[in-house]
């Protein structure tokens, strides 16, 4: 089925991919030189290529440095509850939802440098486009089945959330 150049060529892109967390106070990753590609699970929460889920402040002892995330079916690094992590000299391209993604906006003293986000994608029709006004004017958006959190109407490179 598939072909030797191209690795499961005959896959689709069904947009399930796998997905690693690092959950748990004192949990600790230390990720580096590592391709992420087809990753993550489109629209269901907690499924991103990478996630520190509620770690607190053992953050300090994690990094995610020198990595490549692309073709990611749902955002590309997210940190949740965690604390003093280090996210540094990654290169993203090809995503879809908020690729670096701070999820409750109570996580402090993590740092970002030198981050690429590239190509990145809203599940569904962007912002303001579904009814053709080109407006600033947003409708409220409820959360369902084909989009689990409004935030995702549109998508960014980098989120943080207020």
């Amino acid at each position: 089925m598939g072909a030797r150049r191209l690795p499961c060529a005959a896959s689709s892109l069904n947009g399930f991919g796998g997905h690693i967390m690092v959950a748990g106070k004192n949990a600790v990753a230390k990720i580096e030189g590592v391709e992420l590609y087809r990753m993550g699970q489109t629209n269901v929460l907690a499924r991103y290529p990478f996630h520190w889920h509620m770690v607190g402040d053992a953050g300090s002892k994690s990094y995610f440095r020198g990595n490549s995330i692309h073709r990611s079916f749902y955002r590309c690094v997210s940190v949740h509850g965690t604390h003093y992590a280090t996210i540094s000299h990654n290169v993203a391209y090809d995503a879809i939802g908020h690729c670096y993604y701070l999820e409750d906006g109570i996580e402090e003293n993590n740092v970002f440098t030198y981050n690429l986000a590239s190509h990145i994608h809203t599940i569904g029709a962007p912002a303001g486009t579904a009814q053709g006004s080109g407006s600033q004017y947003l409708p409220d958006v409820p959360s369902g089945s084909k989009l689990i959190l409004p935030a995702d109407v549109a998508a960014s490179g980098f989120y943080v959330t207020n």
